[in-house]
């Protein structure tokens, strides 16, 4: 094993007691092992740092934050840190195939080393373990600003130059879609992209995670993209078709929200507002949804056809 390692892998931990030792394990059952890993964890109040320090992973350190700070600060934090060639991530409560590192290395060596953005194909996987393959179309085929926008690439399936970090960083700004932020901003810089198309990673979906549990997540994923769509240096580079399915996608989710806590005003802005985004649904399925909806919300009349509809179900 080098001096320096050749990947070095940061997790990010927030009070995830639950996964983190399994995420650890995936890493410690790697079958290249010249890498480090990198824990920060962001000011928690369970277990994980004791799980991180118990752990027998060889190679690992472990930087605590003294507050909450989000993400993309603890990211960049383990970047500073990082010794690797390459960097790469993992959430703690993800994991990785165990030739995941051995892989991707020998596709970086095919590739010559360069300066890049690498990324591999990955599983979803249900919190019960059901795996399917994630939707993971052959980046060459696309435009990458087309790519990064439509397909969520997840840090835990990058491998980035370590000198490529001191030019691009995880903006602190972003708190959500800060995957297809940097991504973004990395392919307008001119950086070259690379993908392995073999499966080495698996996203679980954590019924606890941000993304399927948090009550502000589209009020938060609006304001990041409304940012991202805004940045000097993506200006004229981003297809609009796909920033507007984005936003219509926000606008919708926010609709269904209004509805159910029966904020008729706010349902109808936010409903025309996806509707106008994307006349036919940000996924072809969302206008039907929009309009029954706003039928029931009319006054005196959308009552009727409630009680109509639900008597002829």
């Amino acid at each position: 094993m080098s001096e320096a390692p050749y990947f070095s892998i940061i997790i990010p931990v927030y009070n995830r007691e639950k996964y983190l030792g399994r995420a650890l394990d995936s890493l410690m059952a790697q079958t290249f092992t010249d890498f480090e890993t990198i824990i920060v964890d962001d000011a928690s109040t369970d277990w994980s740092v004791e799980i991180a320090r118990q752990h027998p992973l060889f190679r690992k350190w472990i930087i605590q934050n003294d507050i909450n700070r989000e993400r993309c600060v603890s990211r960049n934090i383990g970047i500073q840190q990082a010794k690797g060639k390459y960097i790469g991530f993992l959430d703690s409560d993800d994991y990785h195939l165990p030739d995941h590192l051995e892989k991707m290395y020998a596709f970086i060596q095919e590739k010559s080393e360069p300066e890049a953005l690498f990324f591999s194909n990955a599983w979803d996987e249900t919190a019960e373990g059901k795996r399917t393959p994630r939707v993971c179309p052959d980046f060459e085929k696309y435009n990458p600003f087309t790519y990064f926008l439509h397909y969520t690439v997840n840090p835990q399936r990058w491998f980035v130059h370590n000198n490529l970090f001191k030019k691009i960083s995880f903006d602190p700004g972003i708190t959500i879609c800060e995957d297809m932020d940097t991504s973004l901003r990395m392919v307008a810089s001119g950086i070259p992209v690379y993908q392995l198309k073999e499966r080495t990673t698996v996203y679980v979906a954590a019924p606890d995670s941000f993304t399927h549990g948090a009550s502000d997540k589209w009020e938060r994923e609006l304001s990041s993209l409304k940012k991202i769509i805004g940045r000097s240096e993506l200006s004229g580079k981003l297809p609009k078709r796909e920033t507007n399915r984005l936003l219509s996608m926000c606008y919708f989710h926010l609709a269904l929200k209004s509805d159910a806590l029966q904020k008729r005003s706010d349902f109808y802005s936010h409903a025309c507002k996806s509707f106008r985004l994307c006349p036919k649904g940000y996924n072809g399925k969302t206008n039907k949804i929009l309009f029954t909806l706003s039928l029931y919300h009319l006054p005196v009349l959308g009552l009727i056809i409630k009680k109509t509809y639900r008597s002829l179900k």
